[in-house]
């Protein structure tokens, strides 16, 4: 469960970058957050991620939370492999600095089974192509066992058979019972989310797709 009531968010030291914010988000909705670039659809995934504490208004956040990032900011500059970065998930859950146990490997595996990249766990997680790199973030989540997932610009730069696949997981999530929120600034792809917050440096409107969309 997500609330916001006139929520305003911005960088320490810094001004307000997005403001005006009042939306709640259920669980099993997916929400476009939909915004041009520099709109602050970021800055707002980070507030809901816990790293910016809000400037004004209140922001309720119930739920473990799980991240899936754009996919050019996704590379990992150091050999990692794709399971590798799906036990991230499970060091999040627990002491950062103990090794993950058999049963954790375990259901890493699984996860990667879910996403359709079983074969590819012992693969470098740079060499996977965009869509595989964020089904590996997908796995990551659920390996997180997060109640909500954000994904900031998930479709940037993947061919027509990874966005399908893409939304296909989402879906799933959503009919798990998760908050989903998946930022864009593609008017078409928000059209098939359950509600579309659209925001430009402050909130201009939040509803169903098609009367939100009418003014855009």
């Amino acid at each position: 469960m997500i609330a916001a009531r006139d929520l305003a968010v911005g960088y320490p030291g810094g001004p307000v970058v997005l403001s005006e914010l009042t939306f709640t988000v259920a669980p099993g909705e997916r929400v476009g957050v939909l915004g041009p670039n520099g709109g602050g659809k970021t800055t707002l995934m980070r507030a809901l991620l816990g790293e910016l504490e809000p400037r004004a208004g209140t922001l309720m956040v119930e739920g473990r939370r799980g991240t899936v990032p754009q996919t050019e900011r996704s590379r990992l500059d150091y050999p990692v492999s794709a399971l590798d970065v799906v036990l991230m998930g499970a060091l999040a859950r627990g002491a950062w600095w103990r090794r993950p146990g058999r049963a954790e490997r375990a259901a890493a595996h699984e996860a990667l089974e879910r996403v359709g990249l079983a074969d590819r766990a012992k693969t470098t997680f740079g060499e996977l192509s965009g869509g595989q790199r964020q089904r590996v973030l997908v796995a990551r989540a659920l390996l997180q066992d997060a109640d909500i997932v954000l994904f900031d610009e998930p479709f940037t730069g993947l061919d027509t058979a990874s966005a399908t696949r893409l939304m296909a997981l989402i879906d799933d999530l959503a009919t798990e019972g998760r908050c989903v929120l998946v930022s864009t600034h593609d008017v078409a792809q928000a059209r098939g989310w359950d509600r579309v917050l659209r925001v430009d440096r402050r909130m201009l409107d939040y509803g169903p797709p098609e009367p939100v969309l009418a003014h855009a």
